[in-house]
């Protein structure tokens, strides 16, 4: 009986923990499983916080457009000194029909740094909604990683369930015929109701995700089949560097020393939205001084009237009529206690924005620092579990097998080796998931190109949606 317990055990399990381990799973899943990439588009396809910056963009820049005009002439038109107590017009030589026109002009260069000011906020808006994309799709590729190492996982205990129901059918015959202890067919049950357990476990940590993507892209998350391949995320390439040579330290024969690696992180990360988002809001704060010191100066206001007279003259002619041409100037004489004290207030604001800006910027280089030091001692892990623990782990559980069948060994540590193994596959699995989801992060920091966010729209995600349904009833 124990004979057919060991063949049993290298067919079913370590041939199927084998290519649990590597996720070469052969194409089980229709066509319509959801990749990383479609998870993505469907994401910002839909979100509408990028059409709302984009928006935001598109008002600033019109009304750059209309705060850079001058404003609206003033038409003038009355009637002036009409004599009360028979209000004819005639009959005193001022009345007249007054007909002007007034037209101010603000001071300085006000409306032309008010238009760039709008302008400005334009672009930061289109940065922003930038930066809205590379953080949707972060998150949605996380998420999708996540319900990827779930649903593996799901696979790995269902694939152990049935090893552990053989094991427990084995021990009860053996039991059954004398051979074993009593212990050794509760210690298999009760095993098996753990690993039923941990499934459930993970089935639940998967519909989870699913409900936390279903956010992003509807009930496709939770509909959809998941696709079994292992995505492939490369990290970004850098003009002159290599990005993992930031993770190693000078003592530990790396290129860069701490303070040099900070350098170039921080030299790269100026292309990224969310800086050149800040960066340009220190130049609205900028605008902002120069407006301000335009207060200074004078606005000035020209008006022309044309007065209208009727009636005659004492000598019989006609009374002429009357042109008149004005300029009001304003007077800043209170400077000390408004125009400076405004330019000092824009200059506090500027400085407030170049201090986010230097904030953003060290948080930025910290957190790439720390996503490159984690990616390298996932890598090394990864490693080690290639090169030694799977196999040893999988010899262990084989050697652990024959020497119960030789009497050698008690149940419990063939049942501790197997789970031994299993652990090792979940761990695993678990590195390979985040590795990808370090690189994810890099892809964030470091964007190989920008999106070109004008031809996202709202009906791609449902074309999307469609077109996975469509072909999931065609593999039917």
């Amino acid at each position: 009986m124990k004979g057919k317990l060991h063949s049993s055990h290298c067919s079913v399990s370590v041939g199927k923990a084998v290519a649990t381990i590597t996720f070469a799973v052969h194409s089980a899943l229709s066509s319509a499983a959801i990749t990383i990439e479609q998870a993505q588009l469907m994401a910002v396809s839909s979100d509408s916080g990028i059409v709302q910056f984009q928006d935001k963009s598109k008002a600033a820049s019109y009304e750059a457009v209309a705060m850079g005009q001058l404003p609206d002439p003033i038409l003038i038109v009355g009637a002036q000194n009409i004599p009360t107590d028979t209000f004819q017009f005639d009959q005193e030589p001022m009345s007249q029909i007054k007909v002007g026109i007034k037209q101010m002009f603000p001071q300085g260069d006000t409306l032309s740094l008010r238009e760039n000011k709008l302008n400005t906020q334009a672009s930061s808006l289109e940065d922003k909604a930038q930066a809205r994309y590379l953080t949707i799709s972060r998150q949605v590729r996380n998420i999708w990683l996540e319900i990827f190492y779930w649903e593996q996982a799901s696979q790995v205990l269902n694939e152990d369930q049935a090893l552990f129901q053989q094991l427990l059918e084995v021990t009860r015959s053996l039991y059954s015929v004398g051979n074993v202890k009593q212990q050794d067919v509760l210690r298999a049950e009760l095993e098996l109701s753990r690993l039923h357990e941990r499934l459930i476990k993970a089935n639940r940590q998967s519909e989870t995700q699913r409900s936390l993507l279903s956010r992003w892209i509807g009930g496709a998350a939770m509909d959809e089949p998941w696709s079994q391949s292992l995505p492939i995320l490369h990290t970004p390439k850098l003009d002159t560097v290599n990005i993992l040579d930031f993770a190693k330290a000078k003592r530990e024969g790396g290129k860069f020393s701490s303070q040099q690696a900070q350098q170039e992180i921080a030299k790269f990360l100026q292309t990224h939205p969310t800086l050149i988002d800040l960066e340009k809001q220190v130049n609205v704060a900028d605008h902002e001084i120069r407006i301000s010191e335009q207060r200074y100066k004078p606005t000035w206001g020209v008006e022309l009237n044309y007065g209208y007279r009727d009636g005659e003259n004492n000598d019989g002619s006609d009374r002429s009529d009357f042109v008149s041409a004005m300029v009001n100037v304003s007077l800043p004489l209170f400077a000390n206690t408004r125009q400076d004290k405004s330019v000092q207030s824009a200059v506090y604001r500027k400085e407030a924005q170049k201090n986010i800006h230097k904030d953003m910027l060290r948080k930025m280089v910290g957190e790439v620092q720390t996503i490159l030091r984690q990616l390298q001692q996932t890598e090394e892990q990864l490693a080690l579990f290639d090169e030694e623990i799977l196999t040893k782990a999988s010899l262990h559980a084989e050697a652990s097998l024959n020497a119960y069948q030789a009497d050698a060994a008690d149940f419990s540590e063939v049942m501790r080796a197997f789970i031994s193994e299993q652990g090792d596959r979940l761990d695993y699995a678990r590195l390979q998931t985040t590795r990808l989801q370090l690189i994810s992060a890099l892809r964030f920091y470091f964007p190989t190109s920008l999106a070109d966010l004008s031809q996202l729209h709202h009906s791609d995600s449902y074309l999307i949606q469609s077109n996975l349904m469509s072909s999931q009833g065609e593999s039917r």
